[in-house]
């Protein structure tokens, strides 16, 4: 008889699944197509500084990885379901959070190879770009123009309250080889990490040179509230962590493994899909400058 904690796991992977390796994963294709159908390289030269074939080639693979990689996910889940004894990668016995961790790493794979690829894609437009005349805006961005200051410090907040709870769940341990110590300390080290991409995109140097002010500013203010969200994500899962060492949570460290990629996915990518609609975007400047 399947247990009732296993058919949460199982409904939590089949959304993880799903979102991050079908559902996802169309959208971007859908925005590519209509890219290449409405912005051809014979009329926005600028925005094709490789090959129409080259791009035609990149999105065949895109395809083709999330597609393997949505069928793995049914893969594990029968090996889950059917094949592998639950002990074998947990020691109390219950479904292991391996399974959706490494899985969720495995689904990122071709998002991330898709953000090396849109970075070089940027360098090259710069290193093509023949334009002597720059623009540049008159006012300075500041955080809070780009990104709400509730949403700032409520990261912040989570961030605090985290690391408070995780002590005090734990009758504040001594010494730095703790697990409390430890989830800590990567907390820290993350959001230090975000709070530098976070900076480098409010501050750093114009990495598309045709992009209009609008659409950038568009795009970093959706992208730190991104950010933002992934920091207080990150937070609630380490509570959750901290209450599971505390109280018997064992029997839920796969579903809530599942349910944390699911956030990170859709509030990392589905919140900038949904607030930056590809066909509000402007592509005139795209457009060869006239001589």
């Amino acid at each position: 008889m399947v247990a009732s904690t296993d058919i949460l796991f199982y409904i939590a992977f089949l959304g993880q699944i799903f979102l991050t390796s079908y559902y996802f994963p169309n959208k971007i294709l859908n925005r590519m197509d209509f890219v290449l159908k409405s912005y051809p390289p014979e009329q926005y030269p600028l925005l094709y500084p490789r090959s129409e074939a080259y791009y035609k080639f990149g999105r065949a693979g895109f395809r083709i990885a999330t597609r393997l990689i949505f069928g793995l996910g049914f893969v594990i889940l029968f090996a889950v379901m059917f094949l592998v004894d639950h002990a074998n990668f947990a020691d109390d016995g219950f479904i292991s959070e391996f399974w959706p961790a490494l899985y969720g790493i495995i689904q990122f794979l071709p998002l991330m190879a898709l953000e090396v690829t849109e970075f070089k894609q940027l360098k090259l437009m710069r290193q093509q770009n023949s334009v002597s005349k720059r623009k540049a805006d008159l006012r300075r961005r500041g955080l809070f123009d780009m990104v709400s200051p509730l949403i700032f410090f409520a990261a912040i907040a989570c961030i605090v309250g985290s690391i408070v709870i995780d002590y005090y769940v734990h009758e504040f341990p001594q010494g730095f080889g703790s697990d409390t110590s430890e989830r800590a300390l990567v907390l820290t080290m993350t959001n230090l990490l975000l709070a530098g991409l976070g900076a480098f995109l409010l501050y750093g140097k114009k990495l598309n040179p045709h992009q209009s002010s609008d659409d950038r500013n568009l795009i970093i203010s959706s992208n730190l509230r991104s950010l933002c969200y992934c920091s207080i994500a990150l937070s609630i899962f380490f509570v959750t962590q901290a209450v599971s060492d505390v109280i018997d949570m064992a029997f839920l460290d796969a579903t809530l493994m599942s349910i944390y990629f699911i956030l990170v996915v859709y509030i990392s990518l589905g919140e900038n899909l949904k607030r930056l609609p590809i066909e509000d975007m402007d592509f005139e400047v795209y457009k060869k400058a006239a001589l």
